[in-house]
């Protein structure tokens, strides 16, 4: 997999990977509104101070996950979000490429000593992946509303002297 800075012309294919509001919950907690579309998908491209990546298989060239990075205004931390693959291609190892990739970009910036991350704390797939990866923490730090219940967030973190 590559990385490359998501365009404009990436979002159909991230619309398309969204089939329902329980699956846009789990991609970017409340940052969108159900139904999905594409005017939202472009807002979410504006922040000047977010960096948004797209996966791309090295062999066909398709777009095949999408993330963010965002550093705090000290550049010591870094969030990664919005951490998703093609759902038709889920088990080929790509979320973990597409994790690699984005710490390495990250970390890449001497000045980050840390990244962390928010995920469901139902998503069990995706915690998992991120602890392989060397993120800790179980603290719940919100609650986000899908429906007529309200999911757990929980918060991990991993230093860089603890990256794997």
């Amino acid at each position: 997999m590559l990385l490359r800075p998501t365009s404009d012309a990436d979002l159909d294919i991230f619309l398309s990977w969204i089939p329902d509001e329980e699956a846009m919950v789990l991609w970017t907690g409340p940052t969108f509104s159900w139904p999905l579309n594409r005017v939202q998908l472009e807002r979410y491209l504006v922040n000047a101070k977010r960096q948004y990546w797209t996966g791309i298989d090295e062999t066909t060239g398709a777009i095949v996950g999408h993330g963010t990075l965002l550093l705090d205004d000290e550049g010591r931390t870094c969030r990664l979000g919005s951490v998703i693959v093609d759902p038709g291609r889920r088990g080929e190892g790509l979320g973990r490429k597409l994790m690699e990739l984005l710490k390495a970009t990250a970390y890449g910036t001497t000045t980050v000593t840390e990244l962390t991350l928010g995920v469901i704390a139902h998503n069990s797939a995706a915690r998992s992946l991120y602890e392989s990866l060397g993120f800790r923490g179980s603290e719940v730090v919100r609650r986000t509303p899908m429906g007529d219940q309200e999911w757990e967030v929980i918060s991990m973190r991993q230093s860089r002297q603890h990256q794997n």
